[in-house]
């Protein structure tokens, strides 16, 4: 495929373009390139097959939508932009999202108790209807709704994906729990850090969608998370990275959140294959030694 990358400098995009470019030919286009100067010109030029939005302004603390705030630019407007820019192409758009469209779900009587944390009694399939609560998740759903214009795209909605690498930026939560056990700080967890994820590898991703576009499955709303056997809470994570790292809890958290994959698997042949406990040790590596990213 050739492929543009939306977002290719940022923390998952840097670990996607790298499995990508293993396979096929990838642009990355960032905050330098400017989504709105991306048209259908360049597209048409260079015979692109695909284009993946991994562009995001991730507001969590405002409640409220802003209009023509950088949330609304960045995860509306671009989502509108490549719609306009796609409109009557056969290019395939792969919209990225995230769970925050659906807002909290897992109360204490959808999860169980055990040794190591919070495990749930079910996971969360699409059939969960739009629930977000801030201003992220509320943009997000704007833009999964602009994407459905084009006849040639998948929304695919993310939990907590990872790569192995840290990120100038801060990376995600994992990348920050990593840091601060390796540095022998406190690390502090809110309910102890019971609640569970499922975190997903980036290269699992990047073959979501070969297999999405090798199959021709559009129009799909997917989840994809790391599945049943990546389950973890935050407490394992922080003491497989450092088992001497000291938790402190305080008040508050989350049950934790984690997806069903089956649709993924049935219309695709999906499945994650990355274990986050074999790759702990590994980011762990790249976090002390300051590793940003594959060798160039």
């Amino acid at each position: 495929m050739n492929i543009v990358l939306i977002g290719h400098e940022g923390y998952l995009g840097r670990g996607l373009f790298e499995y990508l470019q293993r396979r096929h030919r990838v642009w990355g286009w960032d905050k330098k390139e400017d989504l709105f100067t991306l048209d259908a010109r360049f597209l048409a030029d260079n015979g692109i097959d695909a284009v993946i939005n991994l562009s995001v302004m991730a507001d969590r603390q405002g409640k409220n939508f802003i209009v023509g705030g950088p949330g609304d630019r960045v995860n509306v407007q671009g989502a509108r932009h490549l719609a306009e820019i796609l409109k009557d192409t056969e290019i395939a758009w792969f919209q990225l999202s995230t769970r925050e469209v659906l807002g909290p779900i897992y109360t204490l009587k959808d999860v169980k108790k055990t040794k190591k944390g919070y495990r749930p009694k079910r996971l969360v399939d699409e059939s969960f209807p739009y629930a977000p609560v801030n201003f992220y998740g509320k943009s997000k759903v704007m833009a999964e709704m602009i994407s459905e214009s084009h006849p040639k795209s998948n929304v695919i909605r993310l939990t907590s994906c990872y790569t192995d690498y840290d990120h100038p930026g801060g990376g995600n939560w994992m990348v920050s729990l990593i840091k601060a056990a390796v540095q022998q700080k406190p690390v502090t967890l809110s309910g102890g850090g019971r609640q569970f994820r499922d975190p997903m590898h980036v290269d699992d991703l990047g073959h979501l969608v070969e297999l999405l576009y090798e199959r021709k499955v559009f129009d799909e709303k997917l989840h994809a998370g790391g599945g049943r056997k990546n389950l973890i809470s935050l407490k394992e994570f922080v003491k497989l990275a450092d088992p001497k790292a000291k938790i402190t809890p305080m008040e508050g958290g989350d049950y934790g959140f984690a997806f069903d994959n089956r649709k993924a698997l049935r219309l695709a042949g999906w499945a994650p294959q990355v274990l986050v406990r074999d790759k702990i040790a590994v980011i762990a590596d790249n976090v002390r030694r300051g590793v940003m990213g594959p060798p160039q």
